[in-house]
């Protein structure tokens, strides 16, 4: 019902009024899907009522109740704040704020929540920049209830007057303001779980756009139009995006902004996207975010461009009115020359090819404009800018359609943190970064890039590499065939042709050796170079690898797995040109150089029979001053004292040294410790001698800066350390009370693990690969049943993709390989462990 303004109805009326038609109003949203009726409708239940609670105390002169913010725009929320403004005359302040406190402790009874401000006209009339913000939510204000006279001066005199003074700073401040926004989300639309309202392409974007509109700039129709996006299209994605924050307050119960993971699962469930599997239907669900995201990012970054002026925005390229296309490569000279002289295109121009592309596209013929396209690949500053324009007017699908299936593409990883698309776009941007790097940890990197003649064949590599998955599965396969069939229509060379296929069908190669494979082991590089055969191929792979990790996620290429896909490219560079010459050093050898070399205070004797039973990989991978600190550790083992710990920090990561007489489940306790304090564990190496003295080492992160911030944390974890290895804790009661206290966050959905044996990839050892959900002491209890098996673990690489955890064991019995029941075995007892 609507309250009549003249009737005078009693707060628990207003109260039991006001929760029916909001009910009323969720319910007609979860039938229909339409987010402005249901904002309209919420904004008029919340008028009628603030009205006829106005009108109960009288409140018709000299105050004013104004609506502010999104509530001003008519755009209220399921459980957004309810901003008002109460603006009162100065000559009758007194009687003005009893008024106004009875008024609000009746909405407050009224169980509104309410975002209010109370100022009088003299005050507003003095309102400065330094109430950004309420002068941001009183460009949307109207009046709702009260004196009309005094709200009429507010609207068309004050503020008229505030812009018209002040107009110019406020459009500075606005888009100083949307910049710092931007910042604290990395400056992307990317976001794994985005905030619908503040993220960069959310809904503040378009009410930003939408306020430097109001504040002349330019017009929501600007001719040329705002390429590629009508004022239809902004409108569409911002009820969208409306439609997606209405579900979410819903089904919450309360203000959530944030589309969380599991949110997303729900309403894909909610939404009709689960035809399929989840894992689709959220893709789908996200896919249509991202383009709707992408729309509104671009209507306010346009309208910001436009505020800047022609002085401001730096030379455009302007092409002649009525220019006559005579084909597609007269379109790629003008991104050509935009690359070459640095130069944006102007709003003038994109009309001008997007006005042209369908005349263009009809006479395309793909072998006249193949060198042209390569030469626009050719790495160089500009490039991804001009990709991405390509890609915006619609040109870059015209060449490459295979890539536009792959349009807004999500894959629900947890580890890539953007779409498809755009992590090709961000891989080939990473190539043009090593140009201009500074990096230490880089410039090693840019000089493979300037050492190839070939470079514009990677760029295409990295474009095409992932279009496989356009379709659920395995990607590789499908992505070599398109980028085949898509390189063939250019008749480049077979050569050509056979070094981009190449790279996409190996793009993973060089990953997959760094964090699954034993580096040391002169086999594992072996079988590389076997592949790569040549070291042109080998450089571009090494470029490919490095972009391709990079673009994942901002920080996934740390320093560390930089220094591993270097050591790897070095080994094999080393092979194709130079052989390995003496490729396995002697134990006599090492042995007879770690004595010949023994600092003066270490006892010989001791020491060689210290070295007695170790394997050769330890002699051959551990610096001798490392062999040495060792021995210092080995040597302080007592009865009382029977273990000896050493944490040392390196550039970018942890190394901890244990070492202590063998015992059951010593790998199990210390990884288990490692995941109660959240470290990242990268690497864990596990040696034994003739004394029975072990030796593990293990390389972690400590990604949350716990030791940094916390260096009594440092001490503790040693101290847990060592009760542990000495049976004086239970580790396993230490990861339950963690798993079990309030603040602990799973990462993200499961999925059952799977494990595979690796019987035939090296001599010596079973090489055991886990896929998993990331989860607190997983490696853990996979360590508990390894040593349940009387097996060794020579070795473990561990990476995390998301919420998956990817783990290779490398893993002996009695110094030999597994036997085949026992690897069957083993595999039951761990999926019975952690699935």
């Amino acid at each position: 019902m609507r309250y009549h303004e003249s009737m005078s109805v009693g707060l628990t009326d207003l109260r039991e009024g006001y929760s029916e038609r909001r009910q009323l109003l969720f319910n007609q949203f979860m039938l229909e899907r339409d987010p402005d009726a249901t904002l309209s409708g919420l904004t008029d239940a919340a008028d009628d009522l603030i009205r006829q609670v106005a009108e109960n105390h009288d409140c018709r002169t000299d105050v004013c109740l104004f609506a502010i913010g999104g509530y001003g725009r008519r755009e209220l929320y399921p459980f957004s704040d309810i901003d008002l403004l109460f603006l009162y005359a100065d000559s009758a302040q007194a009687e003005a704020e009893k008024t106004i406190t009875r008024v609000l402790h009746d909405l407050w009874d009224s169980k509104l929540h309410l975002g209010h401000q109370v100022w009088s006209v003299t005050s507003l009339r003095g309102v400065t920049l330094l109430d950004f913000e309420f002068i941001l939510a009183l460009l949307d204000g109207r009046i709702v209830a009260g004196d009309e006279k005094v709200g009429r001066l507010a609207l068309d005199e004050i503020m008229p007057e505030f812009v018209q003074a002040h107009g110019g700073e406020l459009i500075e401040k606005i888009i100083e303001a949307t910049g710092k926004r931007h910042s604290s989300y990395r400056n992307t639309i990317y976001q794994l779980e985005p905030d619908l309202k503040q993220a960069p392409g959310g809904l503040r974007d378009y009410h930003t756009g939408n306020w430097l509109l109001r504040l002349g700039v330019g017009r929501m129709d600007d001719s040329p139009p705002l390429l590629p996006h009508s004022p239809a299209d902004v409108r569409a994605a911002h009820a969208a995006l409306a439609r997606l924050r209405v579900m979410l307050h819903v089904l919450r119960g309360r203000q959530q902004n944030q589309l969380t993971h599991r949110m997303q699962e729900e309403i894909a469930r909610k939404s009709g996207y689960t035809e399929g599997s989840l894992q689709a239907g959220v893709e789908s669900l996200m896919m249509e975010y991202f383009l709707n995201a992408r729309i509104l990012h671009s209507f306010c970054m346009r309208r910001i461009k436009h505020s800047k002026g022609p002085a401001g925005r730096g030379a455009e390229l302007e092409i002649k009115p009525g220019a006559q296309w005579s084909g597609c490569s007269d379109l790629l000279a003008v991104f050509q020359r935009s690359l070459e002289e640095q130069i944006a295109l102007s709003d003038q121009a994109r009309s001008q090819i997007v006005e042209a592309l369908p005349a263009v596209s009809r006479k395309l013929s793909f072998p006249d404009v193949g060198g042209a396209v390569k030469k626009i690949f050719r790495p160089r500053t500009g490039l991804y800018r001009t990709l991405t324009d390509m890609y915006e007017l619609g040109v870059l699908e015209l060449l490459f359609p295979e890539f536009g299936s792959i349009k807004a593409r999500v894959v629900r990883d947890f580890y890539h943190k953007y779409t498809v698309d755009e992590h090709s776009l961000l891989a080939i941007k990473h190539i043009e970064d090593l140009l201009t790097t500074n990096d230490r940890s880089d410039l090693r990197f840019r000089s493979l890039l300037l050492e190839s003649d070939d470079s514009e064949l990677l760029t295409i590599a990295l474009l095409l590499h992932d279009v496989g998955k356009s379709r659920e599965g395995p990607h590789v396969e499908r992505s070599t065939s398109m980028a085949a069939k898509a390189l063939r229509r250019f008749q480049y060379e077979r050569e050509e042709l056979e070094t981009v296929l190449f790279l996409i069908r190996n793009h993973l190669a060089m990953s997959s050796v760094i964090f699954r494979r034993d580096l040391d082991d002169p086999q594992v590089v072996g079988r590389f170079v076997d592949l790569v055969n040549n070291p042109s191929r080998l450089r571009l792979l090494t470029l490919m690898t490095y972009a391709d990790i990079k673009a994942v996620a901002p920080g996934t290429l740390n320093d560390w797995k930089k220094d591993l896909l270097w050591q790897l490219y070095v080994a094999a560079y080393n092979k194709l040109t130079l052989g390995f010459g003496q490729e396995r050093i002697e134990e006599q050898d090492v042995g007879e150089r770690l004595l010949a070399d023994l600092p003066p205070e270490l006892d010989a004797d001791d020491f060689e029979r210290f070295l007695e039973g170790f394997p050769r990989r330890y002699l051959n991978t551990v610096p001798a001053r490392e062999i040495y600190e060792h021995f210092r550790l080995a040597s302080e083992l007592t009865l009382a004292n029977p273990v000896q710990l050493r944490l040392t920090g390196r550039d970018d990561y942890y190394e901890l040294c244990t070492v202590t007489p063998d015992r059951y489940y010593l790998f199990a306790k210390i990884v288990g410790l490692l995941s109660y304090f959240e470290m990242n564990i990268l690497r864990g190496y596990g040696f034994s001698n003739r004394r029975n003295t072990v030796l593990d080492l293990f390389h972690f992160h400590d990604t949350r800066r716990v030791f940094a911030l916390n260096p009594e944390e440092k001490t503790r974890f040693l101290h847990l350390v060592k009760q542990a290895v000495g049976d004086e804790i239970s580790v396993e009661k230490i990861l339950a009370g963690k798993e079990q206290s309030l603040i602990f966050r799973p990462v993200g959905p499961s999925f059952a693990p799977t494990i595979h044996f690796e019987d035939e990839f090296a001599e010596n050892y079973s090489i055991m690969e886990i896929v998993a959900p990331d989860s607190l002491g997983l490696l853990y209890r996979i360590g508990r049943e390894i040593s349940k098996s009387r097996c060794n673990i020579e070795l473990v690489l561990i990476s995390t993709e998301g919420n998956k955890a990817v783990d290779v064991f490398y893993l002996t019995l009695e110094g030999k390989k597994l036997p085949l029941e026992l690897e069957q075995k083993l595999k039951e007892q761990i999926i019975a462990a952690i699935g």
